[in-house]
C-alpha cells in the first residue's frame, strides 16, 4: 500500500546548521499531527550539514536538496517547488515546533477555508532582553518586540498562494517573511495572525540576518 499523501510540507533552509538541525528535526518528529513531509535545502553549507541530515531516519524525510549559496529566499523557493502538501510550513534550522504546532494550524485552516495564510504564535528564547527587540520594517524605523512581528518559521500557508507569490530572492531583502505576507495581502489573500505560541524562536545566537540588520541600524552614519 502506498504511503498516505502528506497534508503538510515542512521546509527548512539550512546554511552551516549542523549544530542545531538535530534539535529542529526532533521537534518535528514529536508533532501530534503525523501526515507531513520534510524538505531540507542545504544552501551551500561548508560544515557537516549534509552529513547530519544523512543521519536522520524517517520515511517522511525527502531527499536533501543541495544548492549553491543563494540565500534563504531562494532556498525556500527551491523547497516549495518540490513540496506535495496542501499546506506549507517552515522550520528554521535553529528553531523548534512545539508538539501541537502542525495539528493546531491544520485545524484552523480546515475550519476556516477562507484563510490563506497564518503567521504568529511565538515562544521566544533570548539571552537578554535586548535580543527580543528587532527592526520594525512595517514602520521603517525603530524596533518591535519579536513576538509581535512576522517570523518566517510561523508561516503556515495554503499551497495555492505560491501560484501567485514567492519568497524574494533579493539578498538585500532580509525581511523576506514580512515581504511575502505584505505581497500576499496585496494580492487579496486572507492573512491572519495565529495567537497560540506553538513555535519556539531562538534569538540567543546573535548571528542572524536580523542581528546583522540591527547592527547596521545602530552603526553611526558616515559623513
Amino acid at each position: 500500500m502506498p504511503p498516505e499523501a502528506p497534508w503538510v510540507s515542512i521546509i527548512t533552509p539550512a546554511f552551516n546548521a549542523a549544530a542545531t538541525l538535530p534539535r529542529a528535526f526532533r521537534s518535528l518528529q514529536a508533532q501530534t499531527f503525523a501526515r507531513w513531509e520534510y524538505i531540507v535545502v542545504d544552501d551551500g553549507s561548508t560544515d557537516d550539514t549534509a552529513k547530519v541530515i544523512g543521519e536522520f531516519t524517517d520515511p517522511r524525510l525527502r531527499p536533501l536538496i543541495r544548492t549553491p549559496n543563494r540565500g534563504s529566499g531562494a532556498a525556500l523557493n527551491a523547497g516549495i517547488a518540490r513540496a506535495k502538501g496542501r499546506y506549507l510550513a517552515f522550520l528554521d534550522a535553529d528553531d523548534e515546533f512545539l508538539p501541537t504546532h502542525l495539528a493546531s494550524h491544520v485545524l484552523r485552516m480546515e475550519n476556516e477555508p477562507g484563510v490563506d495564510l497564518l503567521w504568529g504564535g511565538v515562544e521566544l528564547v533570548v539571552g537578554d532582553e535586548e535580543q527580543a527587540w528587532v527592526p520594525d520594517v512595517s514602520r521603517g524605523h525603530g524596533y518591535v518586540h519579536a513576538t509581535e512581528c512576522i517570523v518566517q518559521g510561523t508561516l503556515f500557508i495554503r499551497r495555492h498562494v505560491f501560484d501567485s507569490v514567492s519568497f524574494s530572492e533579493d539578498r538585500s531583502v532580509w525581511y523576506y517573511d514580512f515581504d511575502l505576507v505584505r505581497r500576499a495581502e496585496s494580492g487579496s489573500f486572507e492573512c491572519q495572525r495565529f495567537e497560540l505560541p506553538t513555535y519556539r524562536y531562538y534569538r540567543d545566537s546573535g548571528n542572524s540576518l536580523v542581528d546583522a540588520a540591527k547592527a547596521k541600524m545602530a552603526a553611526p552614519s558616515s559623513l
